[in-house]
């Protein structure tokens, strides 16, 4: 699914991603098909009766390179198991939302100068504690921190990777050259309300994704999406270049991840 933005995600273990295989291979993903954005390029409004399919999509690039800020929200399939995405993200990594693992509970999201706080719901902790063979822990772990913000988890690989989903504008405009992904030019669409033009793009296995770029101002990426195969998903990209108004969660919500580390051996 050329829109598997984020499965850096890795929920200290209760990622329905399945371990770093599977978010590198997302990620990997995520730039073959979303495609790089051009430095420094002027993104303008795409001619689709005279530009090809690649020409389209190289636009579209440059465009989604060039934001300050967008959001994504979806749902994606990988490896068999759902997650879902509401989250608003800067260039330079900051970004406020939420992540959800379907059946492995739900984190909300804030990520400000490179540090990160996450606040996980009830499943999650179950889902964790169960993951570490402490199954009866999991309530305890969530009623202890209901409501709570965990941070400086930094150099924990899980929760490193985990943050890594804020740099949403680096992995949709990725390219590194290789992924060999063909493009046909669609029709015209209507995205929630956007005039668009689709491409469908198609890897080296024949799969097939589809690409929505505005046909109107710049020629953003406003859809990902794919209908068909194992792993079906769809993500819509919006409020392009509006500011997001970010702030760290209260001190007094928040707590330091090594006392969840310690809970999760003694609880």
């Amino acid at each position: 699914m050329s829109a598997s933005i984020a499965c850096a995600l890795l929920f200290a273990g209760a990622t329905a991603c399945g371990g770093d295989k599977a978010g590198d291979k997302a990620g990997d993903r995520a730039g073959d098909k979303a495609g790089a954005a051009a430095p420094a390029a002027r993104a303008e409004s795409v001619d689709v009766e005279k530009l090809g399919a690649e020409e389209v999509v190289k636009r579209a690039r440059t465009a989604m390179g060039g934001l300050d800020s967008v959001k994504v929200n979806g749902t994606l399939t990988i490896e068999g198991g759902k997650l879902t995405f509401d989250l608003a993200a800067s260039k330079a990594g900051d970004c406020a939302g939420s992540v959800g693992t379907g059946s492995e509970g739900k984190v909300e999201l804030v990520r400000i100068g490179g540090r990160t706080w996450i606040k996980p719901d009830a499943v999650f902790w179950n889902t964790v504690a169960a993951k570490e063979g402490n199954a009866k822990s999991g309530a305890v772990l969530a009623e202890l921190f209901k409501g709570r913000y965990i941070t400086n988890g930094q150099d924990d690989p899980s929760l490193k990777e985990m943050a890594e989903v804020c740099d949403l504008i680096g992995a949709v405009s990725k390219d590194d050259g290789t992924s060999g992904d063909k493009y046909t030019k669609g029709g015209a669409a209507d995205v929630d309300g956007t005039k668009a033009f689709s491409i469908t793009a198609t890897d080296s296995g024949g799969e097939n994704s589809t690409l929505y770029v505005a046909t109107q101002g710049k020629p953003y990426l406003v859809r990902m999406e794919q209908t068909a195969g194992a792993e079906p998903g769809q993500l819509t990209f919006s409020d392009f270049d509006k500011p997001l108004d970010l702030k760290a969660p209260p001190a007094d919500d928040v707590i330091d991840f090594s006392a969840v580390k310690q809970k999760l051996r003694t609880a």
